[in-house]
C-alpha cells in the first residue's frame, strides 16, 4: 500500500515534511503546483482535477490518500471514482466549512489577477492579526509568498478546484482530523479527531496526526 499525500492550496512538500519521518512504509507527495500547470482551465471542476491526478499516478483502491485542506477533498474525489481510503487533515467535503472574504468567483479572480488579495499589505494584516507569536507564522508566511509571487494562472486553477460547487456523491473521508482552531477552514460537523494549533496543526503539531494515521494503517492492515 502507498501511502499518498496531496499538499491543499498553495502548499508543497513542506507541510508534510514533519509527520513523513515518523510514519512507515512507501509514501509518496505530490507536486500540486505541477498538477495545476500555468494554462486556465476554464470551467475546471474537482472531479475532472482528481481524475486527472488518479492516472498521472496510476491510484487504485490500495493505496492510502492523506490530504491537507484542498488536497483532502482531492483526495475525497478521488475515493469517489476509485474507493480508496482516505484521512482528511483540515479539509472539508462542504463548501460552506470554508472561510472567505467573498465567496464571488469572479471577484476573487479578478482580485488574483490584480495582486489585491495575495500582496504585502494583506500579509502583514494576517500574519499580524491573524498569526502574530503562534507556531505556525512561518508556514504562513512561506505559503502567503508562494502565493504571491507564484504563476497568477496556477493559483487561480487552484482556487477553482476549491471554491466551485462540489461534486461528491455522497462518500465521506475514513478520518478526519481537525483543529478546533483552525480559521481557514471550519471544523466539520461530522465527527472527527481534534488536535491542537491551527490549519497547520500538521506542521506545528505533527506527533497527534502521525499516531493517528499510523493507528488507521494498522487497522487497515489487519
Amino acid at each position: 500500500m502507498r501511502i499518498i499525500f496531496i499538499p491543499g492550496l498553495g502548499e508543497d512538500e513542506l507541510i508534510f515534511s514533519k509527520v513523513l519521518p515518523m510514519i512507515p512504509g512507501e509514501k509518496l507527495v505530490l507536486n500540486t503546483w505541477e498538477l495545476f500547470g500555468n494554462q486556465l482551465r476554464g470551467n475546471f471542476t474537482g472531479l475532472q482535477y482528481a481524475r486527472e491526478v488518479a492516472e498521472r499516478y496510476n491510484i487504485t483502491e490500495h493505496d492510502l490518500l492523506i490530504g491537507h485542506s484542498l488536497g483532502g477533498l482531492t483526495a475525497c474525489y478521488i475515493k469517489n471514482l476509485l474507493g480508496c481510503p482516505v484521512i482528511q487533515v483540515a479539509s472539508y467535503t462542504n463548501k460552506n466549512r470554508i472561510i472567505v472574504p467573498v465567496s464571488n468567483f469572479r471577484i476573487i479572480e479578478a482580485s488574483v489577477r490584480g495582486h489585491l488579495f495575495f500582496n504585502n499589505l494583506i500579509k502583514w494584516l494576517v500574519l499580524t492579526l491573524q498569526y502574530n507569536n503562534k507556531p505556525s507564522k512561518p508556514m504562513v508566511t512561506y505559503l502567503f509568498d508562494k502565493l504571491k509571487n507564484g504563476n497568477k494562472i496556477n493559483v487561480i486553477n487552484q482556487l477553482k478546484v476549491a471554491l466551485n460547487p462540489l461534486q461528491l456523491d455522497g462518500l465521506e473521508p475514513d478520518l478526519r482530523i481537525h483543529s478546533k482552531g483552525d480559521n481557514i477552514v471550519r471544523p466539520p460537523k461530522e465527527p472527527y479527531l481534534a488536535t491542537p494549533g491551527d490549519h497547520f496543526a500538521i506542521f506545528t503539531h505533527p506527533e497527534p496526526f502521525a499516531s493517528a494515521i499510523n493507528d488507521f494503517i494498522s487497522s487497515v492492515n489487519k
